[in-house]
């Protein structure tokens, strides 16, 4: 005789009856926290690296441009000939132009003129046609060194500070005391903080060697940074 066992009801098909609810509810509830971490991640990388490129560019754009003005600047006055008139012709706290006899454009040997080329220069900041406030750079021929036309060395400058020093460092006004020059640079970026790594408000008031403010806080979300440097002009001392 054979015996037939019945299978509870409750275990029938126990294979196919599928998650239920309250599974997939904490699936769900799973799989959402995953994803809000997995696109938190991928924001923070993003704002991580939009900051570091506004960092980067900002440093590098402003540190070149020192560069060439500290070279440049250093030359100031060069005269090895003594006929051409070569020396300071604008010392104001945001401008500086001057002369000097480098080169006469073929054999870049001095000529005794400063009328070529690169030998009459002036720095001074200068609004562009987008609003952009940028470093400028000027050549030309005009004997106040006001001739040429600002070509932006460095773009997005809020302040630009020259103090001008005599041979004992002593601040001077006279053009022909000139020794030195502390010259000071406050670079911005070129967005605000928004999509970038950390929210910002800059409320710092910059200020140049001799302590004077050059530029207010400006309480916006732009980075800024300053630099400065004692440039010698060894030049200017014949």
């Amino acid at each position: 005789m054979s015996i037939i066992q019945e299978v509870p009801k409750a275990m029938k098909h126990k294979g196919n009856q599928g998650f239920t609810l309250i599974e997939l509810l904490v699936a769900m509830v799973i799989a959402s926290i995953v994803m809000a971490a997995v696109v938190s991640a991928y924001q923070l990388q993003v704002r991580g690296k939009n900051t570091q490129e506004v960092l980067t560019d900002m440093n590098q754009t402003a540190r070149a441009a020192l560069e060439i003005m500290i070279h440049e600047i250093q030359t100031a006055g060069c005269d090895p000939l003594r006929t051409a008139d070569a020396g300071v012709l604008i010392a104001d706290a945001g401008e500086f132009s001057f002369v000097m006899d480098i080169g006469d454009g073929a054999s870049f040997q001095p000529d005794g003129a400063a009328d070529d080329p690169n030998e009459r220069v002036r720095y001074a900041l200068y609004t562009d046609g987008t609003g952009s406030q940028n470093l400028g750079r000027a050549t030309g021929t005009a004997a106040d060194g006001s001739g040429g036309t600002l070509q932006p060395l460095a773009r997005n400058v809020d302040a630009l500070d020259f103090v001008y020093l005599d041979e004992d460092g002593n601040i001077t006004a006279a053009v022909d005391e000139i020794r030195s020059i502390q010259l000071t640079v406050v670079a911005r970026s070129g967005r605000e903080s928004g999509g970038l790594l950390h929210s910002f408000t800059d409320a710092t008031a910059y200020q140049n060697q001799q302590g004077d403010e050059i530029l207010a806080a400006q309480n916006d979300s732009f980075r800024r940074l300053l630099l400065t440097t004692t440039i010698n002009c060894y030049n200017l001392n014949n």
